[in-house]
């Protein structure tokens, strides 16, 4: 087929249609001295302009979108969103009671203070920026709000919080719904703009629900006290017809089933080292009866970091294969990368997605991940 722009491309891939290669996100580099080397200028002149350098960086690798982007100031820069629990000493369980019983217990109030005209701005902001100021590469809506307030670690710590669960799990679940409320009225205003902007109908979303020994809380503990929520939070973007796509960490073999089921479309990642397979979430469907999409990561834990740029295309290879011949893929990497990995193994992969044409056609019934060939020991 003739060469598509990248909105049609991304647009096309999104709803299932034929495209001429597999679609390609970035946005998720760290490192400054990386992020430099990428977008051929110095140290010094990344760091005078952060912004603009890691769009240059991003448009040196030919991306076709972009998500909301990190963008690394410090050389000393390594992580992005960590959580430590020592922040959190002294707090107990009986501390999220206290916020759930101030809450309140319908949606009339809980909105009287939400603050509508202040988050349609913000949402524009980012995309009038991105339109402004990105070089023509595509923003794709990356909202964590949208996805489910599942980490209130982040706000008392990872053992009240879990504990929490355990001991008051009608608590926990009243401050879920209350969240899921607020985010639901900002789903409602993305409806909107995702109109009026004519924007990709795909969004990329999802908190942190899994390590890698799975699921957080238990499957059952979630099906009855959070995704109910989630599922009326982002109803107002499915039934437009935007898909939405789940950020995951860890092992989510358990929920995978289940984020489909409440209203997402596909799944971004994956850790493969845990026993995540593509090829079997490539298997589950909607209850449309619709595949997923993928929003299939280069790993950051292993390839991209340890491998050579030949590992990195195999593991590109690898997405086309688990996924037909990349029909609902597009590429992406797994989470931020480190300051470990090495430039060239980051244009590799890019490179890779952009020369590959679709119709590659798997030899083995059951593709595995190379890293995993090659390395059984990791």
């Amino acid at each position: 087929m003739t060469t598509l722009t990248a909105k049609q491309r991304l647009t096309r891939a999104v709803r299932g249609q034929e495209v001429d290669r597999i679609p390609t996100i970035g946005g998720w580099m760290n490192g400054p001295r990386n992020l430099a080397a990428l977008a051929g200028i110095t140290v010094e002149q990344y760091l005078a302009d952060p912004p603009r350098g890691v769009v240059l960086a991003n448009l040196a690798l030919g991306v076709d979108a972009m998500v909301r982007p990190a963008v690394p100031t410090k050389l000393q820069e390594i992580r992005t969103g960590v959580c430590e629990e020592s922040k959190f000493a002294g707090i107990e369980p009986e501390a999220l009671v206290q916020l759930a019983d101030s809450l309140p217990d319908n949606e009339r109030e809980i909105l009287a203070t939400f603050d509508a005209a202040a988050a349609e701005r913000g949402y524009r902001d980012f995309f009038e920026g991105a339109f402004a100021n990105w070089g023509g590469i595509v923003p794709l809506g990356n909202f964590w709000e949208i996805g489910g307030p599942f980490p209130l670690y982040h706000q008392f710590g990872y053992i009240a919080f879990l504990s929490a669960c355990a001991l008051y799990p009608d608590h926990v679940g009243k401050i879920w719904w209350s969240r899921c409320v607020t985010a639901r009225a900002r789903a409602k205003i993305l409806v909107k703009l995702y109109r009026e902007y004519d924007l990709v109908p795909v969004l990329f979303c999802g908190e942190d629900l899994c390590n890698n020994q799975g699921p957080m809380a238990s499957p059952e503990f979630l099906r009855q006290h959070y995704l109910p929520h989630v599922q009326m939070l982002i109803a107002p973007l499915v039934e437009s017809g935007i898909r939405l796509v789940h950020h995951c960490d860890g092992d989510v073999r358990l929920l995978a089933a289940d984020f489909l089921r409440i209203g997402f479309s596909g799944f971004q990642g994956f850790q493969y080292e845990v026993g995540v397979d593509p090829v079997k979430l490539r298997k589950l469907r909607s209850p449309l009866g619709e595949e997923p999409i993928f929003f299939a990561g280069m790993s950051v834990s292993r390839t991209l970091p340890f491998g050579t740029p030949d590992d990195v295309r195999d593991e590109v290879d690898y997405f086309i294969d688990c996924t037909d011949g990349g029909r609902g893929c597009f590429l992406f990497t797994s989470n931020v990368t480190g300051v470990e990995v090495p430039p060239e193994n980051i244009r590799a992969g890019y490179e890779q997605a952009k020369n590959h044409r679709l119709g590659r056609t798997s030899t083995a019934a059951h593709p595995r991940w190379p890293w995993a060939v090659k390395h059984p020991e990791t």
